[in-house]
């Protein structure tokens, strides 16, 4: 099982495939199965890497501080430690959350993006708050794919609109489902994320 040390911690991840990174950030406090149903349709075409967050999955060690600003430097120097060249990132939920923070700080980094079932409109109901950036979004140039489930009831489908509206490369897929659409729609999602990758790489 591949770890990496980064600070004081040591990151489980999961790799498939060769050629241009695809780096997946999982939702919640859950873990890299989240992006299970995707490694094999990808993994065709891409390297995918699946990682557990600080404090989640198989990562130790499990009482870490967490904040949107750690996980966001924490994914910089894991990109940094496993020598990605302008991978592709993805996240869900929480995961979607934390690649907007990430393209605000860092965008360079990254190729494109993926961001599923996410808000930028501020989020306190969780452990972890996550601020409004509806107004910074215009400042991301990075060409971003975001899918949203037409009957999620965290983030309603408004939430991607207004992601997709306010950044200036941005598309919308909206699939018929609910929260974390990836696993409820893997065949929809899958072709839509294909088809986005196949114009952004």
């Amino acid at each position: 099982m591949p770890y990496k040390a980064i600070g004081k911690m040591n990151i489980h991840y999961e790799e498939a495939g060769t050629g241009v990174p695809v780096l997946l950030a999982h939702g919640g406090f859950s873990n890299i199965s989240e992006w299970a149903s995707q490694v094999s349709a990808l993994s065709s075409r891409y390297r995918v890497i699946r990682y557990d967050r600080r404090g989640c999955g198989l990562s130790t060690p499990k009482a870490v501080e967490n904040t949107p600003q750690l996980w966001v430097e924490d994914q910089r120097m894991l990109i940094e430690a496993l020598e990605l060249e302008s991978p592709v990132i993805g996240g869900v939920s929480y995961g979607g959350m934390l690649l907007i923070e990430f393209l605000l700080k860092h965008q360079n980094l990254c190729s494109a993006a993926i961001i599923v079932s996410a808000t930028a409109s501020g989020y306190s109901s969780g452990p972890v708050p996550f601020p409004d950036r509806r107004t910074e979004l215009a400042r991301i140039a990075t060409p971003t794919l975001v899918v949203q489930g037409s009957h999620d009831t965290i983030f309603p489908p408004s939430h991607g609109e207004t992601i997709a509206s306010r950044m200036p490369n941005a598309q919308i897929v909206t699939l018929k489902g609910e929260h974390t659409i990836n696993n409820q729609r893997v065949k929809s999602f899958n072709q839509a994320t294909l088809s986005f990758l196949s114009q952004v790489t």
